[in-house]
């Protein structure tokens, strides 16, 4: 079974994706980012191996079952647990063309399905494949909604067009990403109402590098009455 989700009562969570460094992992959490995202795809500038994963659990003064996410596009289920498990992982984003039977092989861990939106179609094509998981019996446990980018898989700043936030369908545990940052969070945030959102480049010096001074204003951002 899949851990239990946590719940963000006043504001979104926040994960911050694409940590490399063990250091800048833990300012994240001490700043108050709830989830860290470690990202298991080679083309990604952010990508890191499995032995660096460790690194930066190890790092952490929490269990990394509890704060980290492992990120991964397009590889095999078994695969994927198998990553997963050898970091001590508990949490899968999927941000591929992954089928909804890749999800019945994960289903011991809490499943993030990422969806790159850029107009209508792709919001019915989104319904269909959540339609089809959920008549397997393994929909995913979170739905994150990104840009889309021509040959790329997320991270790249672009941000979601603000009609399609607002044809969105009601989505349980709705994970918003896409060209986020600090100056945008709170407003867009309001349009869609996540549950979560989720960030690399918008809180970042240099592709995998997290500013410090970036997270701690977008914990403001979310947090702190306007």
């Amino acid at each position: 079974m899949p851990p239990a989700e946590p719940s963000f009562r006043d504001a979104p969570g926040v994960k911050v994706c694409g940590l490399t460094d063990p250091g800048e992992a833990r300012d994240c959490l001490a700043a108050g980012v709830d989830w860290l995202g470690l990202n298991f795809h080679p083309p990604s500038p952010r990508s890191i191996p499995i032995d660096r994963a460790r690194e930066i659990v190890a790092a952490l003064d929490r269990d990394p079952s509890d704060v980290a996410v492992g990120l991964f596009v397009d590889r095999p289920p078994a695969e994927v647990a198998a990553a997963c498990r050898a970091v001590g992982l508990s949490r899968v984003q999927l941000h591929g063309d992954e089928p909804p039977e890749d999800l019945v092989h994960l289903s011991e861990f809490f499943l993030i399905r990422a969806f790159r939106l850029r107009d209508a179609a792709s919001i019915r094509a989104m319904a269909t494949y959540l339609d089809r998981a959920e008549r397997l019996g393994r929909p995913p446990d979170a739905v994150l909604i990104d840009a889309w980018s021509p040959g790329a898989f997320g991270g790249t700043g672009a941000m979601i067009d603000p009609s399609i936030l607002a044809d969105l369908p009601p989505l349980p545990r709705l994970m918003l990403a896409g060209g986020l940052t600090p100056e945008n969070v709170a407003a867009r945030s309001r349009v869609a109402r996540p549950w979560m959102v989720d960030l690399a480049s918008g809180v970042e010096s240099s592709p995998g590098r997290k500013a410090p001074d970036k997270v701690r204003a977008l914990i403001r951002a979310l947090r702190e009455p306007s």
